[in-house]
């Protein structure tokens, strides 16, 4: 075997290895970095930007950012986990030989317009206008709550606003390679405007190509890399495949890919997890029971929530449920003398981080407040709202 080839077979294994990982370990990652670049703006925009309240955030997007500016798209091509959703729906349809989808050059540019026109729309009116949106609307909602080895929601979620759109999008990616990716994907569009100036690039010489076009064939982007001596383009997602196919060994990249693919994936893995150094000092929290952190008991009266109030509850301590954002939080919540004394986690499905965050900001906010009326969290949005509802249900068993 030639010693390209081995180094393409690696290749591949690597990324293959890699979108494995980052599926199992951090299936909403996309989801988290466009809620921190939303959070972000937001703040911008309100004139309420705190760069220490919003370390999380700009960790996790800034430092993402960063990465693709110098790198390009590996977080598309080897991290994004409806990325590697779209890669597994492809290969099935291969192997089941379903037709594809051809897209003319200009159909193709119109297309491609959507996700940028998707990007100015919500942060026109949801980032910055602060419209309110049904979560349930959201298919990469749907999907991150089902993308869990801990276990599946309840099918409920399926049929919603954006779990018809994420059938759409699972039918469409069977019939066009990152269907998704390629016309719809908001953060998508972010990513391409920024790592359209990025430093590493994959290099083919026009001059010895010959009349195949194996590689634009190939490109799971429909970028027409025959016109290029260099991958300039900011559509490509680093995945590769032009390197993997052409038949003259004429692309190639420089670093090596397996090596520039490995230390992004690290970089970006470490970005997601930082997070935990601002969320929580100390170790993390031992399998079971999560108290809330020690507060200062609240002076007097009872809980003001839509209902019941914990005035008209017998002292003693209470169970409830709510959704997060990958399934059901549970809380026990203890009533002494008409106030709320305690809350403390029981059990919950969500990314422990995230979970930390809207834990260790709402039930502190619950306890000297004495309301469920609080604050989310920001970035933690689903989790937050988790809590609450789980201590609003405790609160009217």
């Amino acid at each position: 075997m030639k010693p390209g080839k081995k180094k393409l077979i690696a290749l591949h294994i690597i990324r293959r290895a890699v979108q494995i990982a980052a599926f199992l370990l951090f299936p909403g990652l996309f989801f988290f970095v466009f809620a921190a670049l939303g959070d972000i703006v937001s703040a911008l925009a309100g004139g309420s930007f705190d760069p220490a309240a919003l370390s999380r955030q700009l960790i996790l997007a800034c430092g993402t950012l960063i990465v693709t500016a110098v790198m390009g798209r590996f977080f598309c091509g080897f991290l994004c986990a409806f990325g590697s959703m779209g890669d597994f729906l492809w290969f099935v349809a291969r192997r089941l030989k379903l037709s594809r989808w051809r897209i003319g050059r200009k159909p193709d540019r119109i297309l491609k317009a959507v996700k940028y026109a998707l990007l100015i729309a919500i942060a026109a009116f949801v980032w910055i206008g602060g419209v309110s949106v049904n979560s349930l609307w959201n298919p990469w909602n749907i999907f991150g709550r089902y993308a869990s080895v801990s276990g599946w929601p309840s099918p409920s979620y399926l049929i919603s606003v954006g779990g018809a759109l994420l059938l759409a999008i699972i039918i469409g990616s069977l019939f066009i390679e990152r269907f998704f990716c390629r016309y719809l994907c908001p953060l998508g569009a972010v990513f391409a405007a920024v790592s359209g100036f990025r430093l590493f690039r994959i290099r083919k010489p026009g001059k010895q190509c010959g009349a195949c076009r194996a590689c634009t064939k190939d490109c799971a982007m429909g970028i027409p890399l025959y016109e290029m001596d260099a991958v300039s383009s900011g559509e490509c997602i680093d995945c590769f495949q032009c390197v993997e196919v052409c038949p003259r060994d004429n692309v190639s990249t420089n670093p090596a890919p397996a090596v520039a693919a490995l230390v992004t994936a690290g970089a970006l893995t470490g970005l997601y997890y930082a997070g935990n150094l601002a969320a929580v000092s100390g170790p993390p929290p031992a399998q079971g029971n999560v108290s809330a952190p020690n507060q200062p008991p609240p002076a007097t009266g009872g809980v003001d929530q839509a209902g019941g109030a914990a005035s008209n509850l017998a002292d003693g301590v209470y169970t409830g449920s709510g959704f997060g954002y990958r399934g059901t939080t549970t809380v026990s919540v203890t009533v002494s003398g008409g106030v709320i004394t305690d809350v403390t986690v029981v059990s919950y499905l969500d990314d422990d981080m995230f979970f930390r965050w809207a834990r260790d900001g709402v039930i502190p906010a619950i306890l000297s407040s004495q309301s469920v009326d609080v604050p989310v969290v920001s970035g933690a949005t689903y989790s937050s709202n988790g809590i609450l509802e789980a201590v609003s249900n405790a609160l009217r068993s």
